[in-house]
């Protein structure tokens, strides 16, 4: 291997060291010290000048320059930085915010680290178009793991806080002492309630106003106000729901008595959208031509849909429908004002009575933290619910892949 590949790939194990060691230091808050950012900008640096002088030297051009302009610029971070007052306040500006200097310590870490690996590929490949190429494909890699990178840690989090607090008692008996002790098993079996009964709601309404506007509505200005009610009613705050579910439901129509049913309807409106919008989506992308050739054989419009389009179009359906669900079963606005209590419901016995869910549950601990010792019921909670949903999503794309193969 040359001399030029041996420095690339000594300023890409570098910098991507010194990017991870900066990362975790942001996400566990450690106090990074100043002399330590000074270290590690100096390493990548020190590389990024020999790698540069080497390209001046031998292919006697001016590739190398960006590489020693990079190097400048981390000293001279590295120099400027120390100057930073502790912490940084912005409350002059009318932001309380006092953000302690060693947290730009670690994102220089960070930024430094990640463009120094994005520098490497081009001495690498001697300043080619592959160097460009690889360069642009680390950036992508780079911007999904981004994109996935709060998922895992949320869930990594959960995991390790709430794994302690999953007992059989926690799991089998109903809540003790305002959640110190007992557990959460109405509130289980709640939350699975009003998830069952919201998509017994849903899914014949969501699909049947789906199937009007793909296949029956034509285009006009009634399919246009549906379609933007749609849209409007997807973006509507939880909180919105919620009050509207109290204010009809509870009020109006069961003579101001929290209940399951209430509940249940509430959140069908708030997923109502969610399952419209998929089921036009997943109806849509059958090609036309197999309704023409139905139509033609002497089909009548319902035997069309019901026989040709409908069956290739249920895995779209059933997925968003899921997924809508999987919506429902974590949101705590909607039903606090509609279903639920914290303690005292039991497990689910009639539609027309109040029951005990999971995420008002853990709404409930989060409140009491801090007056009672409840923060490990409140993780385990949380976990609880997590796996919910996560089981709900899984069972979408099982859903989804066992219709494709089908059809």
């Amino acid at each position: 291997m040359s001399l030029r590949k041996v420095l690339a790939l000594w300023i890409f194990i570098i910098s991507i060291s010194v990017a991870i060691y900066g990362f975790w230091n942001i996400y566990s808050i450690s106090e990074v010290e100043y002399w330590t950012m000074v270290a590690s900008l100096f390493l990548i640096s020190s590389a990024c000048y020999a790698s540069g002088i080497h390209h001046h030297i031998i292919s006697k051009g001016q590739k190398g320059l960006p590489m020693l302009v990079y190097g400048t610029l981390l000293l001279s971070v590295a120099a400027f930085s120390m100057y930073l007052p502790t912490p940084i306040d912005l409350r002059p500006w009318d932001i309380y915010v006092r953000i302690p200097n060693r947290f730009f310590f670690s994102l220089f870490m960070l930024l430094s680290g990640l463009f120094g690996a994005y520098l490497s590929f081009r001495p690498y490949y001697d300043y080619k178009k592959e160097g460009a190429q690889v360069g642009a494909y680390y950036i992508f890699h780079l911007t999904l793991l981004f994109t996935l990178l709060p998922l895992f840690l949320v869930i990594f989090n959960i995991i390790t806080r709430g794994i302690g607090g999953i007992t059989w008692e926690f799991l089998t008996k109903d809540i003790v002492r305002m959640g110190e002790e007992g557990g959460v098993f109405p509130a289980i079996l709640g939350t699975l309630a009003m998830v069952s009964l919201t998509a017994v709601i849903v899914l014949p309404l969501g699909v049947g106003t789906a199937i009007y506007l793909s296949e029956y509505a034509k285009k006009g200005l009634a399919v246009r106000v549906i379609r933007t009610a749609v849209n409007i009613l997807q973006g509507t705050p939880s909180i919105v729901h919620g009050l509207f579910g109290y204010a009809f439901f509870v009020l109006f129509l069961f003579d101001g008595r929290k209940c399951l049913l209430a509940g249940s309807l509430t959140l069908a409106i708030l997923t109502l959208p969610i399952v419209t919008r998929s089921a036009e989506e997943a109806l849509n992308a059958v090609p036309s031509e197999l309704r023409d050739a139905s139509l033609a054989l002497g089909a009548t419009k319902w035997e069309t849909i019901k026989n040709v389009v409908l069956p290739p179009s249920l895995p779209g359906i059933l997925t968003g429908t899921v997924l809508g669900l999987g919506r429902a079963a974590g949101e705590t606005a909607p039903i606090m004002f509609t279903a639920v209590y914290f303690s005292g419901a039991g497990t689910p016995s009639s539609l027309f009575r109040p029951i005990q869910a999971l995420p008002y549950h853990l709404l409930s601990l989060y409140r009491l933290i801090g007056y009672r010792d409840v923060e490990q019921q409140a993780w385990a909670t949380a976990l609880l619910l997590l796996l919910i949903v996560l089981g709900i999503n899984f069972t979408a794309i099982i859903v989804r892949e066992k219709y494709r193969q089908r059809f």
